[in-house]
């Protein structure tokens, strides 16, 4: 079984992650599977949007939002990564809590799953919610899935940008990385393993689709040259106006371009973009699942990708990222100046005592 429960005791942790320690690697010439499987969910998810009725939209407990088709993507995804590649520790967002206790959503995510063919019934649907709580230190194990079934749920009901995204990490490292982005260039799938760099798949072309590689400019900015910037969908003026400060501090003028959601580094690598960044502040950390894929991506396409230190962005921790101050993701050799930049703020706004 690959039930895995969020609240371990000690025992139990390492009895269970010994369980794990003798199954066999994933081969990772094999992935392309993982990538049609994140291909497919994409397409339902893009035809889901379509027919999204208000009660399957509902409020989770942290207030962020929530629909059945998160849900339901989540248990088709997780359901088929375990039909071809067996029983794989697993980080996902969703669990059975999202949309417990509203019955339009549950209504809907059923009837979605029973049109995608899943016929596992509720106790199945039970056991791969469940799976995806792992919540430990991912440095020490072989193969750990991390999902977010739809990152930018908020812009999937809204029309902005959202995507599906998957990685693999090897030991707490991206070596897997597949993002749906339907809002992208027409609608393109981004995926890329380790070592073999990164590639665009044409969503709506199926088998006949050819691969296009992807790598990001890497010549500097000429003076005077507009900086484009990533920030969020809907800014406040106190974001619009970091954001710009931000920019400016590479020496050249700036202009904000708009993405939530792994999609801002979508659009540093579609050319849309020269930077995008994700800011730890002064909260809790960001999560794993929003970030692991593009990282592995972005790298592979040469993007420049850090934290505020010019580290590595650490994503061995488990569910969050708590060893980083942020996740920056930049071309044309802007990540080292808007790294200091990032610093910088960090230490003024740093509680005082």
């Amino acid at each position: 079984s690959r039930i895995v429960y969020a609240d371990y005791g000690k025992e139990s942790l390492t009895s269970w992650r010994k369980s794990f320690a003798t199954m066999p690697q994933i081969d990772l010439d094999d992935l392309d599977l993982a990538a049609d499987i994140m291909h497919d969910a994409t397409n339902l998810a893009v035809a889901a949007r379509r027919e999204l009725p208000p009660d399957a939209v509902v409020f989770k407990s942290d207030g962020s939002i929530v629909t059945a088709v998160d849900v339901a993507l989540q248990i088709f995804i997780l359901t088929e990564l375990e039909r071809i590649y067996g029983a794989v520790i697993t980080i996902a967002e969703e669990d059975e809590r999202s949309i417990h206790g509203h019955s339009g959503a549950q209504s809907h995510c059923r009837a979605l799953l029973k049109e995608w063919g899943f016929d596992g019934g509720e106790a199945m649907i039970t056991r791969t919610l469940t799976s995806g709580g792992f919540s430990g230190s991912t440095r020490h194990l072989s193969d750990v899935w991390v999902l977010d079934p739809i990152d930018g749920t908020q812009g999937f009901v809204d029309g902005d940008h959202w995507c599906p995204c998957l990685a693999l990490l090897r030991e707490g490292e991206p070596v897997f990385g597949c993002n749906g982005h339907p809002t992208v260039l027409g609608g393109q799938l981004l995926s890329a393993v380790k070592g073999h760099g990164a590639w665009w798949y044409p969503l709506d072309a199926g088998d006949d689709g050819e691969p296009l590689a992807v790598n990001v400019r890497q010549d500097p900015l000429e003076a005077g040259e507009v900086m484009r910037l990533v920030a969020p969908a809907r800014p406040t003026p106190a974001q619009r106006s970091a954001r710009m400060s931000i920019g400016e501090s590479t020496g050249h003028p700036c202009t904000l371009v708009f993405a939530d959601s792994q999609a801002k580094y979508a659009r540093v690598l579609a050319g849309d973009a020269d930077v995008a960044f994700s800011r730890r502040g002064n909260g809790p950390g960001k999560y794993v699942w929003d970030h692991a894929g593009a990282i592995l991506i972005a790298r592979e396409a040469g993007a420049w990708v850090g934290d505020t230190d010019l580290s590595a962005v650490d994503c061995s921790r488990g569910r969050r990222l708590d060893g980083s101050n942020a996740v920056i993701c930049a071309a044309r050799g802007l990540g080292p100046v808007i790294a200091a930049t990032l610093s910088a703020r960090d230490l003024a706004e740093r509680p005082r005592g």
